[in-house]
């Protein structure tokens, strides 16, 4: 692939590519199913360092299971637009119930990993009547993530610390062999659901603008609190939700120890359920596809209970 080769974006599957406005912002997607009135759609975000395509083993099964399903490259990332801000993490929730009603929907359950786990845990509390439920993978609410303390390990806060020297970073995230490690390194050992994909998620990396947000909302996800959006954002995530919540972590995941989720429950008011998938790591949609799909397809019959 050339430095600019966009052919990582569409993929070939039962999926559709669309392009959506929301928010001032043009996403692109992968969307698949039919709207339904009796059933909620359900938005896939993903986590750093990918796109769309991490969710590539759930799209076909979440719309066979009767839902109109859409996975999402984040503002900033992939086939979405690149603007001004686009690591500004309350923009980014802002982005989310707004995808919602471009989509048609009047009510939605968003499921996401790690970076987009964040934004799954925030935006209810923007817009709470149109989300019926919240489930996440390898990603602790986003109150806990701006606290220091031993709930995270020191290999997270090394990565954090590298996205003040972003030239590096970015080389790596641009760099197939570099993402390759990086993915791997991440993953339970000899996991390879994640790393395998390596060529494409730098590919994307490569395009314009692309691996400057992706390593500026890093380090917002840790680091933000000084911003003004930033404080505005963590005082609403303050409130619970009220809503149906489950979170995923893959048992070997080396950034995030089970202390992480210690307080989630707190945050809410809906019924809570906490699971470890065993031989995973931080990728486990990707390291773990089959019992992501049933973790998946079971929250969605929760929520509609």
């Amino acid at each position: 692939m050339s430095p600019a080769d966009n052919s990582c974006l569409y993929l070939e599957g039962p999926w559709a590519h669309k392009f959506v406005q929301a928010n001032g912002c043009q996403f692109h997607l992968a969307h698949m199913g039919e709207h339904r009135e009796d059933a909620p759609l359900v938005l896939l975000l993903h986590g750093f360092p990918e796109y769309w395509w991490a969710w590539r083993n759930h799209i076909e099964t979440i719309a066979e299971a009767g839902y109109e399903v859409a996975a999402v490259d984040l503002r900033g990332i992939g086939g979405s637009d690149k603007g001004p801000n686009s690591a500004d993490a309350l923009l980014l929730t802002r982005d989310i119930p707004a995808l919602v009603r471009s989509l048609g929907a009047s009510r939605a359950v968003v499921i996401g990993h790690g970076r987009g786990g964040q934004l799954a845990w925030s935006a209810p509390t923007l817009e709470p009547d149109i989300f019926e439920g919240v489930l996440t993978f390898s990603s602790p609410h986003t109150r806990t993530l701006q606290r220091l303390g031993t709930h995270l390990t020191l290999r997270t806060w090394r990565h954090v610390l590298c996205t003040f020297l972003p030239a590096l970073p970015k080389r790596s995230l641009a760099d197939a062999r570099r993402m390759s490690k990086l993915l791997a390194s991440w993953s339970a050992p000899a996991n390879m659901g994640a790393s395998s994909q390596a060529e494409l998620y730098a590919a994307a990396m490569r395009l314009p603008e692309a691996a400057d947000v992706a390593v500026e909302q890093l380090r917002w996800a840790y680091t933000s609190l000084q911003r003004p959006n930033a404080q505005r954002l963590f005082d609403l995530t303050r409130h619970p939700i009220s809503i149906p919540t489950w979170t995923v972590r893959g048992a070997l995941d080396p950034l995030l120890p089970e202390r992480a989720w210690n307080r989630d429950h707190t945050f809410t008011t809906g019924s809570y359920r906490h699971i470890v998938v065993p031989d995973a790591g931080h990728f486990v949609p990707e390291e773990a596809p089959e019992i992501s799909a049933r973790i998946i397809l079971d929250f969605l019959v929760a929520c509609q209970r």
